[in-house]
């Protein structure tokens, strides 16, 4: 590994871990390129693809649009909103590590569960009821 690769990649993570959102790689994309113009679209998406393969960051599988990731990679839930696409954490009252009683799995081992809910964020809903 080349220091320059080295320097690319802390650069990724660090830009990566100062968004509170729950960017698409192509935001992620966009955040280090105004940090360092040098750092191209293929070694950004390396990285995060790398950090949730080692489990430093969560990939939130959005089956209509782009995955997020998010820097809490501990199991929790998320909700994205069906108007602007925004994606947040949702806090739930069963432990969102725990995977349900399932009746038949038609012989899959269960080894994960990923659950995304659908709605308005606050500032989309504000603005539907304003219509």
């Amino acid at each position: 590994m080349t220091e320059r690769n080295t320097r690319q990649k802390e650069t990724v993570r660090l830009v990566f871990m100062k968004m509170r959102t729950h960017p698409t790689a192509e935001s992620v994309v966009s955040a280090v390129q105004s940090t360092d113009p040098t750092i191209g679209r293929a070694t950004v998406y390396r990285v995060l693809a790398s950090m949730a393969k080692h489990g430093e960051i969560l990939k939130v599988h959005v089956a209509d649009g782009a995955d997020r990731f998010d820097f809490n990679n501990s199991p929790h839930s998320h909700i994205k909103c069906e108007s602007c696409g925004a994606v947040d954490d949702v806090i739930t009252a069963e432990p969102d590590d725990s995977i349900p009683t399932i009746l038949d799995c038609r012989g899959y081992v269960v080894l994960k569960k990923t659950v995304l809910y659908y709605g308005l964020c606050p500032d989309c809903s504000a603005k539907e009821k304003q219509q």
